[in-house]
């Protein structure tokens, strides 16, 4: 019997990003291949659970604040070069800034292929200047010194990798993340969660699907949504999610006298059957590397309003699958829900279009079959 390929994943655990390894450790092949998942961050234990449920999968939850904690990230560091030192693997697939960079610091010295995929760089378009040149220098040093290749799930972060002059071009190589349209449908029963909610099935439905948390920017909606209320009262408005916001923003709700029209779902693990519900799709984000969500909205078939933060105008063409409008402009936002809603055949026709560019730009299929493709050769060099 052909011996399996070993790899490990270090992975953030909250968001897009656990998501995101999650569906990649479920589709390969595991007749070739075995995966271990460091968990890290918040959301760990619930991920490693989730993962060791599958075949060949391998799942450790590591704590690990946000911010700088320095005994704290020691022992993160740590606990990687343990596992890295315990275990014969053949590749490591780093994810996110922070995990990223201990992962790769942990691995020195191994000669183990090292992929990075930063899925947002700590130096995003939002981050103040101080803080954008500190991390670039670690993240030049790390990509100098500890990195084979790096992935970037859309050209934009190519263009922000350069900017700062992060990696070179023989390391990149741009992987879209992909989606599997079967998964979210415009079909499914959109009754479940409005009923759940106690949302009337004949009022429209404004939402989004991300953590209350400041790159989501959640009161930028809600001041949209306030906007909105004054000329369309009876719209509802819906956030999926929890995060260090929710006591904040469920106050500015109550304040803006907005209780009775929006909604806040926390967590759900029924995503396909939250988007389904919808009528809008709206991302107010100040910073994304590549917002699954919009891609989950596209599947579903929605119409989307979204901020120009990286990668949404390589997912979005301004009025025809949806609205791009800038960073923070709250006014843009609620303009372009209201021409959404207040058009029915603009709305039926942005979304028919979101789910063809789903099918047809961004398939699951081929964005398995790229980082395969990588991961052999990088194996294969070894």
């Amino acid at each position: 019997m052909e011996k399996k390929i070993n790899i490990l994943h270090v992975t953030k655990s909250s968001g897009g990003v656990g998501v995101y390894t999650k569906r990649i450790v479920s589709a390969f092949d595991k007749s070739r291949f075995r995966f271990t998942v460091a968990c890290l961050a918040e959301g760990a234990d619930e991920l490693a659970a989730e993962l060791n449920a599958i075949e060949n999968v391998d799942a450790i939850s590591i704590p690990m604040d946000d911010g700088i904690n320095v005994i704290s990230d020691i022992s993160v560091c740590w606990k990687l070069l343990k596992i890295i030192r315990g275990n014969k693997f053949d590749l490591i697939h780093a994810h996110s800034s922070k995990p990223g960079f201990f992962a790769r610091l942990a691995s020195f010295g191994t000669k183990i292929p090292t992929i990075y995929e930063p899925a947002s760089f700590a130096f995003h378009e939002n981050s103040p200047k101080f803080q954008a040149l500190f991390y670039a220098v670690l993240e030049r040093f790390a990509a100098k010194y500890l990195t084979d290749r790096i992935v970037l799930v859309c050209n934009g972060e190519r263009r922000l990798a350069r900017q700062y002059s992060v990696g070179t071009d023989e390391q990149f190589i741009t992987i879209y993340t992909g989606i599997d349209i079967v998964e979210f449908s415009p079909l499914i029963d959109r009754s479940i969660v409005r009923k759940d909610l106690g949302i009337d099935l004949g009022v429209k439905l404004i939402g989004t699907v991300a953590r209350l948390s400041e790159q989501k920017a959640p009161s930028d909606f809600i001041h949209a949504a306030a906007l909105v209320h004054e000329s369309e009262p009876d719209i509802h408005f819906l956030w999926a999610g929890d995060g260090p916001l929710e006591s904040e923003s469920r106050e500015l709700v109550r304040t803006l006298g907005l209780q009775d029209h929006f909604h806040f779902a926390g967590f759900r693990s029924d995503i396909p059957g939250v988007l389904a519900s919808f009528d809008c799709f709206v991302l107010s984000s100040h910073w994304e590397g590549f917002s699954l969500a919009i891609l989950e909205a596209m599947a579903t078939g929605l119409p989307i309003v979204a901020t120009r933060v990286t990668g949404a105008d390589e997912a979005i063409v301004d009025g025809q699958n949806g609205f791009l409008v800038e960073i923070g402009d709250i006014n843009g936002i609620a303009a372009a829900i209201k021409k959404i809603v207040d058009d029915n055949q603009l709305a039926v026709d942005m979304g028919a279009l979101s789910r063809k560019y789903a099918e047809d730009k961004f398939p699951f299929a081929r964005m398995i079959l790229e980082l395969d493709k990588l991961y052999m050769e990088l194996v294969e060099c070894k």
